[in-house]
């Protein structure tokens, strides 16, 4: 009787495993699409403040309470000349079930002197290589 209360117990706790985790995928899953939506609205000229608007904050936490993405995910900043390149980095495809958060699987966003200038790899890419902006290969 022990030892089936206890495989009871294990089975329950593996299937409430299941349960939450699904629920932390499809919730990242559905943050990634209503990014990816919201971003191919975005228009030049734009300012980081209204693109943050427009695309909307993150999501919030699961059901342990220990799952939540912010918008954007990251900031980073590169001075190029005379000019400056601010880039938002927005959660935009799940591609690994390892839980970490990389490069692939974010869109950056491109701000030229506080402005909207571009988004996604290739643009960013593209603008880094044109001023000669080292940025990590992802």
């Amino acid at each position: 009787m022990k030892n089936r209360n206890l495989r009871v117990t294990v089975m329950r706790l593996l299937v409430a495993s299941a349960v939450l985790s699904t629920g932390a995928c499809a919730t990242a899953t559905g943050l990634a699409d209503r990014n990816n939506a919201r971003i191919a609205t975005l228009q030049r000229g734009m300012t980081p403040e209204q693109v943050i608007a427009r695309i909307g904050p993150g999501n919030g936490a699961d059901l342990l309470g220990n799952f939540s993405l912010p918008n954007p995910y990251k900031t980073e900043m590169y001075p190029a000349g005379d000019d400056t390149f601010r880039i938002l980095f927005f959660y935009s495809q799940r591609t690994k079930a390892d839980g970490n958060i990389t490069d692939d699987e974010l869109m950056p966003v491109v701000f030229k002197n506080g402005l909207l200038d571009g988004f996604g790899w290739s643009y960013w890419e593209g603008v880094a290589a044109q001023y000669s902006i080292r940025i990590r290969g992802r």
